[in-house]
């Protein structure tokens, strides 16, 4: 088992940055890798301790793949910080993985870490390349909106 930690800095305000990760519309037009994507109908996020985030990613060349997300927010100080748990899954032994993510000013905007486990060790690196991959679409999306 390992834990996966993504740094990542966006030249956007921490509030749109946090908006990206709390609002429906904004979450469904980035969220998850190259050719995949969530419709904004499964999306639902209440960003308070006890809320949920729930949505379903899909493969947009077969829409029958899908891997959803359900998790339960344990922590949430706004345009700082957003703990939740997910799970447990079969896909990862059944755990319950924790997801972290921090919010903090830097000279470009904003700094984004996030901390996700305990993952499978195989699932690490598939991990990391998917977060990446958003983060492409969620710069793209940045760029064309600020």
């Amino acid at each position: 088992m390992g834990e996966l930690v993504i740094n990542h800095e966006f030249a956007a305000p921490r509030a749109a940055l946090w908006a990206a990760f709390t609002e429906p519309e904004i979450l469904a037009e980035w969220f998850g890798p190259e050719g995949w994507g969530v419709h904004v109908d499964t999306v639902t996020i209440e960003p308070r301790i006890g809320g949920v985030q729930k949505f379903v990613m899909h493969l947009l060349e077969d829409p029958t793949q899908t891997s959803p997300v359900h998790a339960k927010f344990t922590e949430v100080r706004e345009h700082e910080l957003l703990v939740g748990e997910d799970g447990p899954h079969e896909m990862t032994l059944n755990l319950v993985i924790t997801m972290r993510v921090e919010f903090a000013d830097c000279p470009m905007g904003t700094a984004l870490t996030i901390t996700q486990g305990p993952l499978p060790g195989e699932v690490l690196a598939p991990a990391r390349a998917g977060w990446e991959s958003s983060f492409t679409k969620l710069e793209a999306l940045f760029a064309a909106h600020l």
